[in-house]
């Protein structure tokens, strides 16, 4: 009976070795550490990609935010090219009215004067600008002012512009007389009309007739009245011919 235990022994031995050889992990197999430091190192990686994530919201954010900031000053800088154009225009517009302003004012439409024109009032003409200068001031004094060149001889008539305008002057009623000479001692005129008074303000008057052209080229000035003293101004000029 022992002999047969003792004859047990080794193969029971046998069998609890290859029992446990069983329960041992495979080689390949990582060991519960390196399982626990993978586990953490993925855990550390898929925050580090949440972070990402997280940054990269934040840059679409301001990304899209700034397109935003860029579409509104692409807006405004239209908004301003726009302003200045006006600004241009409002100035060259501001400009010519202060041109308009400092210039005399306008010859009034042509008109006939008395028989004094030979041709239709719709006839061609030529426009010029020749200042004569002013007027007489008064007492009948009369004055012969040459017509320049730049009206020529060949001209059968001249359009003859007058103005007077008077501020705080005295010399009562005044009568001009512009006239152009004729053959045999003839004149062919017309008159303007100003009175001068003391006034806090100004007073105008103007006309322009069609004249014959003076065969001396000279143009008759007279002034009948007290001589004006005082605010006034006045101008005679030639702004046409045919």
């Amino acid at each position: 009976m022992k002999l047969t235990e003792i004859g047990l022994l080794p193969a029971l031995i046998a069998t609890l070795s290859s029992g446990c050889a069983a329960l041992e992990p495979p080689p390949e197999a990582a060991p519960a550490s390196d399982r626990v430091v993978l586990e953490a190192r993925l855990v550390a990686v898929e925050s580090t990609l949440a972070e990402l994530d997280a940054r990269l919201d934040r840059l679409r954010q301001a990304t899209d935010g700034l397109e935003d900031q860029r579409e509104r000053l692409t807006a405004q800088d239209r908004k301003l090219a726009g302003i200045e154009r006006e600004l241009k225009e409002t100035r060259t517009a501001v400009a010519g009215l202060r041109r308009k302003l400092a210039s005399p004012p306008s010859a009034p439409p042509a008109r006939g004067g008395g028989g004094a024109s030979t041709g239709g009032v719709g006839a061609d003409y030529r426009a010029v600008d020749v200042a004569l200068g002013g007027l007489p001031g008064g007492e009948g004094e009369r004055l012969a002012r040459p017509i320049p060149t730049a009206v020529p001889a060949s001209a059968r008539e001249i359009l003859v512009y007058v103005q007077v305008a008077t501020g705080y002057v005295e010399g009562g009623p005044h009568r001009f007389r512009i006239a152009a000479p004729l053959d045999g001692g003839r004149e062919a005129a017309f008159y303007l009309y100003a009175v001068g008074q003391p006034q806090p303000g100004w007073a105008y008057n103007s006309d322009n007739v069609w004249l014959p052209m003076p065969r001396n080229r000279e143009l008759i000035l007279q002034a009948e009245g007290k001589p004006f003293f005082g605010d006034w101004n006045s101008e005679v000029r030639i702004i046409g011919y045919r």
